[in-house]
């Protein structure tokens, strides 16, 4: 018989005792099922099932099958409606339903499939064992509740306790399998590149089953206040998918990080004016102090988050700062205030010690010049008076002419009768020999000299 089928030859009578005497007789007979479970329409869901029964008459059974019941467990209640019966195999108000447990080892899971919004209610299941008669399976109820949209995933720790730089962040975020033929997908966004994820199926407490994805990194500063999200995607037989997503924030302590400054007003700066230098820096826990340096000067310049200065020539230099938290401290790079219309002392020095450099090699190297200039001079007017005095005296030894001085050979000159015929003496110097006879014009007489070479006495 099925279950809403009296047993053959059974009065109303006899039923009703054995509809009330077997509850107290076999009260081994009782099925567990979760007393929740959420489902997505369009979409399958599971229902996990056992049930117990007496040994004796398990054993002795030569048939055993099962039967979902919605809204009441008695089959003689009029809102009692059974949408499978497995002796029948005859499914009412659903397109499909199967029984995957095996029965006979007291599993009774089931998989009602594209469930519908309506058939959001209390479900019960009972067991039929042949040759015995049908048994009530004693439970709470199953509440199946269909929604068109999916339950949003857990992240866990859902408020996760602060962790420090470089250190190890776990998180699992798990979404319900309501239909494990077709679970969710799990994907993370806004997660570093270094991330290790992993991805599985398992069954809850209840038995109902989740798809767990746990992910591990570590944490960097610039992962402070970061939206982490994981986002569950459903299946269904629809046209698009279901998406849900849970969001959670991360928090890091770290040191200051990033530590520079800002010059308000950043343009010309003129002597008599304000001048405000801030400190900036990230760091977690923000709660931060903050020190002036201007370099040059031993001592701190001034403390906290902004410097004023009332700009004068003194003002110009280099400025740094130091930005300190519980978890250690930074220093910013130097930055320079120029004030308007005057160069940097610095700038200034550099300027005069190359144009100074320059200048001493230009004369030192003009120096070298002039005194090897010197030295070639003197060196060329040495050589030309030793050429001048070896040239004169060669010339005084060979190349005199002795003025009026014959050499005859055995006679001596004769003296001229005639006074017009009296000769006239000069004496010449050549610096140079000359072989040819000059003349020269002395009182209107005309003198001639010659060069007149002879050998023996004189």
């Amino acid at each position: 018989m099925d279950c809403t089928a009296l047993a053959p030859g059974m009065s109303v009578f006899s039923f009703m005792v054995f509809l009330f005497l077997p509850m107290q007789a076999v009260p081994n007979f009782h099925a567990t099922l979760p007393g929740r479970i959420n489902a997505l329409s369009g979409s399958c869901v599971q229902i996990p099932c056992t049930f117990e029964a007496p040994e004796d008459e398990l054993k002795n059974t030569k048939n055993i099958s099962g039967c979902w019941m919605k809204k009441d467990h008695a089959f003689l209640n009029p809102e009692s409606l059974v949408v499978f019966n497995g002796t029948s195999n005859t499914i009412k108000g659903f397109n499909y339903i199967e029984i995957i447990g095996n029965l006979s080892q007291l599993d009774c899971t089931t998989v009602f499939y594209d469930v519908m919004n309506n058939h959001t209610d209390n479900y019960y299941f009972r067991v039929e064992m042949k040759p015995v008669n049908w048994y009530y399976s004693y439970t709470s109820p199953s509440y199946i509740s269909v929604s068109d949209v999916p339950k949003r995933p857990i992240l866990t720790p859902n408020d996760l306790q602060e962790v420090m730089e470089e250190g190890t962040v776990n998180l699992s975020c798990s979404a319900e399998a309501p239909c494990p033929k077709q679970p969710p997908a799990i994907s993370w966004s806004n997660i570093p590149d270094s991330a290790s994820i992993t991805l599985k199926l398992q069954k809850n407490t209840d038995k109902t089953q989740s798809v767990f994805s746990h992910m591990t990194f570590k944490a960097s500063y610039k992962d402070h206040r970061k939206n982490i999200s994981c986002t569950a995607t459903y299946p269904r037989n629809r046209s698009n998918d279901s998406t849900v997503e849970t969001i959670m924030m991360l928090k890091v302590l770290f040191s200051p990080k990033e530590t520079h400054i800002i010059i308000d007003p950043s343009d010309s700066i003129s002597v008599g004016t304000n001048v405000t230098l801030t400190c900036k820096s990230k760091a977690s826990p923000n709660e931060m102090n903050y020190t002036w340096f201007k370099r040059g000067q031993e001592k701190e310049l001034d403390f906290g988050e902004q410097l004023t200065l009332n700009v004068n020539r003194r003002s110009e230099g280099w400025y740094f700062c130091t930005a300190k938290n519980i978890h250690g401290n930074q220093t910013s790079e130097e930055i320079q205030l120029i004030v308007a219309g005057s160069a940097s002392l610095e700038s200034l020095s550099l300027i005069i010690g190359c144009v100074g450099g320059i200048s001493a090699f230009l004369f030192i190297f003009l120096l070298v010049m002039i005194f090897l200039r010197v030295q070639r001079v003197k060196a060329s007017v040495i050589r030309e008076t030793d050429i001048s005095d070896q040239s004169q005296e060669k010339h005084v030894q060979v190349n005199s002419v002795y003025a009026n001085s014959g050499f005859a050979m055995g006679e001596e000159l004769k003296t001229p009768k005639d006074e017009n015929d009296m000769i006239h003496y000069g004496e010449v110097y050549f610096s140079t020999l000359q072989t040819k006879s000059t003349t020269e014009k002395i009182s209107g007489l005309e003198t001639i000299y010659a060069e007149v070479c002879g050998s023996g006495k004189h």
